[in-house]
């Protein structure tokens, strides 16, 4: 048998990727709005100038958005809280897919909301992240109002919570 040699994402084209109409899940006047923006940010803490991609995603929304000189940009409905079969709530949250070049597969994090303090705090997900780490998967409030900033670290010392995805 034969090995055949490792593959990474990408190339990533970013205009077919981001198609007219899936770079927000809602429009930025919308009442519901929140932006999110942040960084996607290598192990020495420098943008990752190569590209990535992002998708972000709730119950009933999802949204693809590129990085520009390591930004990115989302707008989102701030999803409601969700109860489990097994009776557990998860605190209101996006599911965050990171693909870039280099990896052999997406990425999975989660952003949470800062304003939900009593649900993070009961959240079945974050109470199994050590407790020292959970606070990088809430998202910061900025100076702007519905905006929000959550930087993901690919690697080094303030590293993402990252999930498998099997």
């Amino acid at each position: 048998m034969i090995l055949t040699p490792a593959q990474t994402c990408g190339p990533l084209f970013g205009f077919a990727m981001t198609p007219r109409g899936i770079t927000q899940a809602v429009a930025e006047d919308d009442p519901g709005a929140v932006v999110i923006e942040g960084m996607v940010l290598d192990g020495q803490g420098d943008h990752v100038d190569y590209g990535a991609f992002l998708e972000l995603w709730s119950q009933e929304q999802a949204c693809r958005v590129r990085t520009l000189e390591g930004r990115f940009r989302a707008v989102v409905r701030k999803p409601e809280p969700v109860t489990l079969p097994d009776g557990n709530r998860l605190a209101p949250h996006l599911s965050i897919f990171v693909f870039t070049r280099g990896l052999a597969g997406p990425l999975a994090t989660k952003v949470y909301f800062p304003d939900e303090e009593r649900a993070n705090g009961s959240d079945a997900i974050l109470r199994q992240i050590p407790e020292a780490r959970r606070p990088l998967l809430i998202a910061q409030p900025t100076d702007v109002e519905r905006h929000l900033r959550y930087d993901i670290r690919l690697q080094g010392e303030r590293e993402s919570v990252f999930f498998s995805i099997d």
